[in-house]
């Protein structure tokens, strides 16, 4: 196995809506510390960082820290491929194991959001929170004054800004750290992008950028999106993605969609596909993490047959960009049965639809006929 590198350790800040402070978003969040317990300072110089580093620093991913990525790569790209671009001329042999420059920030500062998307939970959303009737607290933004003072500590080291969420259009914690960070770093958020964008304050100062990322979160087009993306209407998205791509034209900021594989668009990768080509957009795919039952390959013979069926013939299309061909080729090549969730899918639909969007009742069966009928 060729050795394992990665510049996160070193060059990495994320902090997770709990006030959990890892060096990447991949990391595992149990391991290296809390805002609630320590400061970043001590979190990021502490033993567990230090083991970490070392383990690197020798060619081998860290057994915990580093699992995600590793399971990432079985399809392609993971975490570590981003922050290795951002900080290309990094070498981990020459650095400490208490060095930390902050190059690539990613602060979550709560779970805000205004969807309930059928493969999100309450961390995450603030929707599916209130859905849930769950209190989820924020453990970051109490310590909101601790992150903006580190990063304005080390100003001069930062490139790369990701703005996340919950919705990122809606933190407004977001405001001041726009602020805080070079005019002139790359600010990438990954947005549901239906948000009133008029009167949003956090899209005005983007709009005042130059280096700004649109990663636009959805993997399904029309009546399939709204299923998904609850709370939402295809006819907003159209919207605002005219404002963002205006952007794009004037103000040279880049743009695409940021698509999760999973059973919702396992068989509609070619539909997605093309409503890409017609915006000039390019699709940046990614593995699903949780849950286990709307991954294809959790789901028996019959809808992993058909999830290559369609994987067959969007590589087979001529639509795919290289990114895109590179990703489901990884997943056809490496797409087989692991398990039979298919009594799970069905219970996680159902819950879905008589419990929380009542008013989707039924419409899984409508929209995805060709797995229903597997179920």
């Amino acid at each position: 196995m060729d050795k394992f590198y990665c510049a996160a350790p070193w060059r990495g800040l994320h902090i997770n809506p709990r006030g959990d402070v890892k060096t990447c978003c991949a990391g595992d969040p149990n391991i290296l510390g809390n805002l609630n317990s320590q400061t970043i300072e001590q979190i990021l110089h502490g033993p567990t960082m230090q083991q970490i580093r070392q383990s690197i620093r020798s060619g081998q991913p860290h057994s915990v820290y580093c699992y995600n990525c590793v399971q990432a790569e079985r399809y392609g790209r993971s975490e570590r491929d981003w922050h290795n671009s951002v900080n290309s001329e990094f070498d981990c042999t020459t650095a400490g194991d208490r060095e930390h420059r902050p190059t690539l920030i990613d602060v979550r500062w709560n779970n805000t959001c205004n969807l309930s998307c059928n493969y999100c939970a309450p961390p995450c959303s603030s929707r599916w929170a209130t859905l849930h009737k769950m209190q989820v607290r924020s453990g970051t933004t109490p310590h909101y004054e601790q992150v903006c003072d580190y990063l304005e500590k080390h100003q001069e080291h930062i490139r790369e800004v990701a703005l996340v969420g919950g919705e990122p259009l809606l933190l407004k914690e977001n405001e001041r750290l726009l602020d805080v960070i070079p005019q002139d770093c790359m600010v990438t958020l990954i947005t549901n992008a239906v948000v009133d964008l008029t009167t949003n304050k956090i899209f005005e100062k983007l709009s005042k950028r130059s280096k700004v990322g649109w990663s636009i979160s959805f993997d399904n087009v029309e009546s399939r999106f709204e299923y998904v993306r609850h709370g939402s209407t295809w006819s907003q998205l159209m919207q605002n993605l005219d404002k963002i791509q205006t952007l794009m034209r004037t103000k040279g900021h880049q743009g695409g969609i940021h698509a999760v594989y999973n059973i919702y668009s396992a068989t509609r990768i070619i539909e997605l596909t093309e409503f890409a080509r017609r915006q000039d957009l390019t699709i940046h795919w990614q593995s699903l993490y949780q849950p286990e039952c709307l991954d294809p390959s959790r789901l028996g013979t019959d809808i992993v047959n058909l999830a290559r069926l369609e994987l067959h013939g969007a590589l087979d299309s001529g639509l795919l960009t290289a990114l895109e061909q590179e990703f489901l080729r990884s997943v056809f090549d490496n797409l087989q049965v692991k398990a039979d969730l298919r009594e799970q899918l069905r219970q996680h639909i159902t819950a879905i639809e008589q419990q929380f969007h009542l008013d989707q009742l039924g419409q899984f069966a409508k929209l995805w006929p060709e797995i229903d009928a597997l179920c």
